[in-house]
């Protein structure tokens, strides 16, 4: 089966939902989401400046058989029908996408055609986002208490003390992630898309103050998350909560608030009737780790990123 690229920065309704169904497909198949939410988010019609999106089509029928996004950052993320694989799309797609800019890919799951994809075109794993996670208990109920000096409130208070709670928070995350390629360019569009997701619960976005400075905004916070939809699969199935960012402005970083804060908002999944949480945190950021590995979380999965090396061994 060959392929026809075509490569555009915006989809039309249709055929973003034609991607959104095929990335289901391939979903069902290996196990694993093959996108992202911030890939999922940019199908839309407010698609980020600087993406690019790339359609595979099969040259018999034009139907979509795979998909590839590059970020304004370099990175891509690719999926290809299961029932296309092996058919030498994926290379088509990457190829496309490494001529609109891509340096890296992502391979969710690091599956095994993930990795056979990436050694055939001679790109080499640079990062990986391990998903660590463990089931919630009674004691999670009981958080350990913030420092002196500091207390919590949510974004629900928040937006109703400051006229831009979004750009209030997209500059707190904005100083904590500065150093991070993907969550630390997030835009007030980029939380807006997130605050109107079905998942988002105001309550459920931990901000902590520093009752010394009443004047300052927030200077850390935990964004948890719950995906509608869990309700119903039966009695005995786990309802799981995600730790979705926890971030501590730089100036307050090693005050001892990541800990007490990762605490509040296991607290806030038990509460919201959640049996287990998982997280998502890069496997270089050994501090990070470290904190969720004293909370009790263990690695479940790995995300790997796979990108073209120059000669001298720098990635390209």
């Amino acid at each position: 089966m060959s392929a026809r690229i075509e490569t555009r920065t915006t989809l039309a309704a249709a055929e973003a939902e034609t991607v959104r169904e095929l990335a289901r497909r391939a979903e069902s198949a290996d196990g694993v989401g093959a996108l992202s939410e911030a890939s999922r988010l940019a199908l839309g019609p407010d698609s980020p400046a600087g993406t690019t999106h790339v359609l595979a089509r099969a040259d018999s029928d034009a139907a979509v058989i795979g998909y590839a996004q590059v970020w304004p950052d370099d990175s891509a993320e690719l999926v290809v029908d299961p029932s296309a694989r092996r058919s030498g799309a994926g290379g088509a797609l990457w190829a496309a996408a490494h001529a609109a800019g891509a340096q890296r890919v992502w391979a969710h799951g690091d599956l095994p055609a993930a990795r056979a994809l990436a050694e055939a075109l001679e790109l080499t794993p640079v990062r990986s986002l391990l998903r660590m996670g463990r089931p919630l208990t009674p004691d999670d109920s009981s958080p350990r208490p913030l420092p002196n000096g500091y207390a919590v409130t949510t974004f629900a208070v928040r937006r109703t003390q400051v006229p831009d709670p979004l750009e209030e928070l997209r500059a707190l995350n904005a100083a904590a992630f500065a150093d991070h390629p993907e969550q630390g360019r997030l835009t007030v569009a980029d939380l807006r898309a997130r605050t109107e997701e079905p998942w988002f619960e105001p309550e459920g976005l931990l901000y902590v103050r520093d009752e010394s400075d009443r004047d300052r905004g927030p200077v850390a916070f935990h964004w948890t998350k719950i995906e509608p939809g869990q309700d119903g699969s039966g009695a005995a199935a786990p309802r799981v909560g995600e730790v979705y960012v926890v971030g501590v402005h730089p100036a307050y970083q090693g005050r001892g608030l990541a800990g007490p804060l990762t605490d509040l908002g296991l607290a806030h999944l038990v509460s919201r009737g959640c049996t287990d949480v998982v997280l998502y945190v890069d496997g270089e950021n050994a501090a990070a780790r470290a904190t969720y590995e004293r909370a009790g979380l263990g690695v479940q999965a790995t995300d790997r990123v796979y990108a073209v090396v120059a000669p001298e061994g720098r990635a390209g």
